[in-house]
């Protein structure tokens, strides 16, 4: 096992780990290097399109839902069944007073009813 993590760990690393942390000692020297000013500007352009973008798809999305053209296949409603209750061999009836309880009176909270 511990023979495999370090392969694991290696391989890891020479895929993932160098090459994305490369990619971000790069970035940041390219980042630095731009003036404030413009950084704000690049940063301001980037998270519009960004906006324009999300409401392009999420407006798309909700105009062919509204013409029934969803990527979804038409789901029919499926019925619930009736569920099988224990019956009653001997004649007997249930007492209908713990059939009718509240999942508040089950859970312990006081009935606001009463």
């Amino acid at each position: 096992m511990n023979k495999f993590h370090s392969i694991r760990s290696a391989i890891y690393n020479k895929v993932w780990g160098r090459p994305k942390s490369a990619l971000g000692a790069y970035l940041r020297r390219k980042c630095d290097s731009i003036p404030a000013k413009r950084r704000l500007t690049l940063i301001t352009v980037l998270l519009s399109l960004f906006i324009i973008t999300a409401f392009f798809v999420f407006g798309n999305a909700c105009y062919r839902i509204g013409r029934g053209q969803a990527l979804m296949e038409r789901m029919e409603p499926e019925h619930i069944e009736g569920l099988e209750l224990p019956g009653f061999d001997n004649g007997d009836t249930p007492d209908i007073g713990q059939l009718k309880m509240s999942a508040y009176e089950l859970s312990g909270i006081e009935n606001e009813n009463q």
